[in-house]
């Protein structure tokens, strides 16, 4: 779920990308309605501007729609992986960060990669929340 700019509606939506507005939410597309088969979407984030969002999978691929600027997934440079669960919004909105259960951290566009449980030598798989 993603509130809209001026917290008058939102947005819902579901594994399958299937996106939902109230209120003044805008709806800007999904992924049936692109005939995308997912079961994975695990997230959405609002772009700065409002009037667009990404939906994020678990497998770390990235959907934009909108005005929401596309910078790049895990599945397009060949990495594969099942655990990412949350997604940041770098702060100009010209980039994002995604997070997987085992801490590790995936920046794209102009998010600042800081480090990751992973690269540090740590092995655990239940991160569970990550905010910006």
């Amino acid at each position: 779920m993603v509130r809209s700019s001026d917290g008058g509606g939102y947005l819902l939506v579901g594994a399958d990308g299937g996106v939902f507005a109230f209120g003044d939410g805008a709806y800007e597309g999904s992924l049936p309605a692109l005939g995308v088969h997912a079961t994975d979407v695990i997230g959405v984030v609002r772009s700065l501007g409002g009037g667009g969002y990404l939906l994020v999978g678990a497998d770390g691929g990235i959907f934009a729609f909108g005005d929401a600027g596309y910078q790049g997934s895990l599945p397009a440079l060949g990495v594969h992986v099942s655990d990412i669960f949350g997604v940041v919004r770098s702060p100009d909105g010209g980039g994002y960060l995604l997070v997987g259960a085992d801490g590790g951290a995936f920046a794209f566009g102009d998010a600042s990669y800081n480090g990751s449980l992973p690269a540090l030598g740590i092995n655990v798989h239940n991160i569970v929340s990550a905010g910006g």
